[in-house]
């Protein structure tokens, strides 16, 4: 069976991005939670707490 040069390869992206994004969270854990909280403004998505769970709606 014969494969196909991939032009893009979206697995290998979100591999990069995460790996990126750990480094930049490891150094400064509040960048996470910043972050988070400019996305949740973006989407206008709100967090509620429910017996020690977290729900974003």
């Amino acid at each position: 069976m014969k494969t196909k040069e991939k032009k893009f390869d979206a697995v290998k992206m979100m591999r990069d991005i995460r790996d990126k994004l750990s480094e930049r969270w490891a150094k400064n854990p509040e960048l996470m939670m910043k972050d988070l909280e400019e996305v949740r403004k973006k989407y206008n998505l709100k967090v509620e707490k429910k017996d020690n769970q977290v729900l974003v709606t």
